[in-house]
């Protein structure tokens, strides 16, 4: 699919393809995914804001879940609940998402929108690059979406719009079974269950396709998008707080003007040893003369001890010439 391409039918078809063989499983983890969303929305308040608390942390581990389901990978239903690399950063990124859309379109419906095309492959973003930083994950996201949202929103609108019905369809049925609640009971209390599990049905089965079509959205376009910015990663032994990011052309600088001193150094260091090496010569030859000298003087020693032990010898045969003329004039 082309990045310029406005018909959001090619890409829900290339993820109808995918899907073939592994429906069945995506459908059940899809449905994992969906209940405790939707089962908190029924608790006022509290659960309103458990399901916003949530959120992030399950749509990241479903978001791994969906990727490695389409790849071929076979994986397990555990990975939605406990394969989420980076929680926190996950569970804020959730509340920021969830908290700027609703605001977003209870306000006007265009920051809304603006807001999911920004930040809408976040999730995507954090599996992938393993970014530590939620504000480095949302910059990332968003420049990757740069040139691609009339892509990303020719497929999600016909999502959103069957969303949109099945909340209908759901509301609709909610305030017959309240009406006959009154008078039957039981039968309304089926009727409720029924209408939940239907609801649950649809919402999963939108769900699975919409996920499928992410997938292949951020595989087949947003990750071929060349960014030129690269997260920094703190040294081991530093702070966690020293990540951030810098452009390519920036970096580029700065290792530019790091480089530079580090030559004019290793210029004056050059010159400095030569101005040095003619002061090193006179030194050189001092302790070679003195090596002369002592060879000398331990020449002229082995010298005179030779002659020494060439004159003991000698003398001792003087010595016994003597003696032996004393024993001849005695006798």
């Amino acid at each position: 699919m082309d990045r310029t391409s406005k018909n959001g039918l090619d890409l829900i078809g290339i993820a109808g393809g995918k899907l073939k063989g592994v429906w069945g499983k995506g459908f059940l983890g899809t449905l994992m995914y969906v209940t405790p969303i939707v089962a908190l929305l029924f608790v006022p308040y509290v659960g309103w804001a458990l399901a916003i608390a949530v959120f992030g942390w399950l749509t990241a581990g479903y978001v791994e879940f969906m990727k490695g389901l389409l790849s071929g990978n076979n994986p397990s239903y555990a990975m939605i609940f406990t394969t989420v690399h980076e929680f926190a950063q996950a569970t804020l990124i959730g509340v920021i998402l969830c908290c700027g859309t609703i605001l977003g379109s209870v306000i006007f419906i265009v920051p809304g929108i603006i807001i999911i095309g920004f930040y809408s492959m976040s999730f995507f973003v954090l599996d992938e690059e393993a970014i530590t930083s939620v504000s480095d994950t949302l910059n990332l996201a968003s420049m990757k979406m740069e040139g691609n949202k009339t892509a990303m929103f020719a497929y999600k609108v016909i999502y959103y719009l069957l969303y949109v019905i099945v909340a209908l369809i759901a509301l609709i049925a909610f305030i017959f079974i309240a009406r006959l609640y009154a008078t039957q009971q039981a039968l309304a209390i089926c009727l409720g269950i029924v209408d939940l599990l239907v609801t649950l049905v649809l919402l999963s089965i939108v769900t699975l396709y919409f996920y499928a079509s992410n997938v292949v959205f951020y595989n087949e376009i947003v990750r071929q998008t060349a960014v030129e910015y690269t997260v920094k990663r703190p040294v081991e032994g530093t702070d966690l707080t020293e990540l951030n990011i810098t452009s390519g052309n920036e970096e580029a600088q700065q290792e530019v003007k790091v480089e530079q001193p580090k030559e004019e150094t290793k210029v004056e260091e050059v010159n400095a040893e030569v101005k040095k090496a003619p002061a090193k010569k006179p030194a050189t030859k001092a302790p070679a003369k003195k090596a002369t000298t002592s060879a000398k003087s331990t020449a002229t020693k082995t010298t005179e001890a030779k002659t020494e032990v060439a004159k003991k010898p000698a003398a001792k045969k003087a010595t016994t010439a003597t003696t032996a003329k004393k024993t001849t004039s005695k006798k």
